[in-house]
C-alpha cells in the first residue's frame, strides 16, 4: 500500500525539502472531527500510539520519539471540495491551503522539538470525501504527504455506520498509512537491515556536516565580535563537538556505522549547544565595537547631550505614558487662562 501518491512538491524552484535535523522529534496524532454529534467515532489515539511503536523502535538509534495525540472537534479541513456524483473532490491544488489553517489548530508550536504531524480526518456522513490529483483521477489511499510538515489521511465512515451513528475505524490501513508517511519522511524504502543502516550513515553524515557548519559559524562570529568571552562551559562544549566529530569520521571510514552514530550525535548536540549558549547571545546586543563607536561619537558632539544618549533608551518606555500627561498639563493652563479672564471681566 502506498500512501504516497500525491506529494506536495515545491513548485518555485523544484529543491527538495525534508524534515529539520534533531535528536528529538515530537510526533502528534491529530484525530479531526467536524462532526461530533451525528457519528461517534470509536478509537483512541493511544491504541494507534501503540501499533506505530515497532517501527518507531526500529529507528530510534537515529533519535528520540515523543508521541502524542489529539481530539479536534468541530474543525473543517478549510478548503471547498467539488460535487462529483455521490461524494465530494478534493483536488491537488488545494491540498497546500488545508496544512495552513489546520497547523493554527494542532499547537505545534508549543514544544521546542521539531514536530511531524499524523492528521486523521473522518468527514461528514453527509459529504464523503476523496482526494483528486491533477490528472482528475481518485487517489486510492486518499492521503497525501507534505515533507517537511507530515501526512494527513482522509477516512470516510462506510453507509452503515453512518446509519448506526457508531463508527469503528480499522487500525491496520490508519497504521500502515502513517508508518508509510514516517519512512518517506525520513528517506527510507523499509525497515530492513540494509536500509536501517543507509539511514544510520546519512543521520551520522547530516549530523556532521551540521556540527562543522556550526562551528564554523561560531568561530566567525568570534573573529568579528571580539568582545565576546568564551566561557569554560562554552569551551568544553565547542571541544567536546571537535572531539567527537574526529572520532565520528574515524569509525564511518571503518564502517562501523553505530559508533559513527554515537559520537555524530554527541558532536552535533554539544556544536549546537555551544552556538545557542545564553551566555554568547546576550553579548550580541552590545558588542565592545559599537559601545567604542557610541562613546567616541558622543565625545565628538558634546558633553550636553551625553544625558540623551544614556537615557534615549527609556524614551520608548515613558512616551506613551508622557503624552497624555503633556495634554493634561495644557488643558489645565487653558483653564486657569480662561479663570483669570472670567475674574477680570466679573470686577
Amino acid at each position: 500500500m502506498r500512501c504516497t501518491e500525491l506529494e506536495i512538491s515545491n513548485r518555485i524552484n523544484n529543491k527538495e525539502f525534508g524534515i529539520p535535523l534533531s535528536l528529538e522529534y515530537d510526533i502528534l496524532i491529530s484525530l479531526v472531527h467536524p462532526d461530533p454529534e451525528s457519528l461517534t467515532i470509536n478509537l483512541n489515539g493511544e491504541d494507534i500510539d501503540i501499533n506505530l511503536q515497532p517501527f518507531l523502535k526500529v529507528i530510534s538509534p537515529i533519535s528520540n520519539f515523543i508521541v502524542k495525540s489529539q481530539w479536534l472537534y468541530l474543525t473543517e479541513l478549510g478548503a471547498i471540495p467539488r460535487k462529483v456524483i455521490d461524494h465530494y473532490a478534493l483536488q491537488e491544488n488545494q491540498l497546500p491551503h488545508i496544512i495552513t489553517p489546520l497547523e493554527t489548530k494542532l499547537w505545534t508550536h508549543l514544544s521546542p522539538r521539531p514536530t511531524l504531524n499524523l492528521v486523521l480526518y473522518f468527514p461528514h456522513c453527509s459529504t464523503p470525501l476523496y482526494i483528486y490529483n491533477d490528472n482528475n483521477e481518485k487517489v486510492k489511499t486518499n492521503a497525501f504527504l507534505s515533507p517537511r510538515w507530515g501526512g494527513i489521511y482522509i477516512l470516510n465512515a462506510d453507509k452503515d455506520s453512518c446509519e448506526t451513528k457508531q463508527f469503528k475505524p480499522d487500525l491496520q490501513p490508519i497504521v500502515s498509512t502513517f508508518v508509510t508517511q514516517l519512512q518517506h519522511l525520513f528517506k527510507i524504502k523499509g525497515v530492513n537491515k540494509d536500509d536501517i543502516k543507509e539511514l544510520k550513515t546519512r543521520k551520522a553524515e547530516e549530523m556532521l556536516v551540521s556540527t562543522k557548519r556550526t562551528l564554523k559559524s561560531l568561530a566567525q562570529l568570534l573573529s568579528e565580535i571580539s568582545s565576546i568571552v568564551i566561557s569554560d562551559e562554552v569551551g568544553e562544549k565547542i571541544n567536546i563537538a571537535v572531539e567527537n566529530a574526529k572520532m565520528s569520521e574515524t569509525f564511518l571510514e571503518k564502517g562501523d556505522v553505530d559508533n559513527g552514530l554515537k559520537y555524530a550525535k554527541v558532536a552535533f548536540l554539544n556544536s549546537e549547544g555551544a552556538f545557542s549558549d545564553p551566555s554568547l547571545l546576550a553579548l550580541l546586543y552590545f558588542p565592545h565595537d559599537q559601545k567604542w563607536v557610541l562613546r567616541k561619537f558622543i565625545c565628538e558632539i558634546n558633553v550636553t547631550y551625553l544625558f540623551f544618549f544614556r537615557y534615549a533608551v527609556y524614551i520608548p518606555l515613558f512616551l506613551p505614558i508622557m503624552i497624555p500627561v503633556f495634554m493634561s498639563l495644557t488643558l489645565v493652563k487653558r483653564w486657569r487662562v480662561n479663570r483669570k479672564l472670567n475674574k477680570v471681566k466679573s470686577e
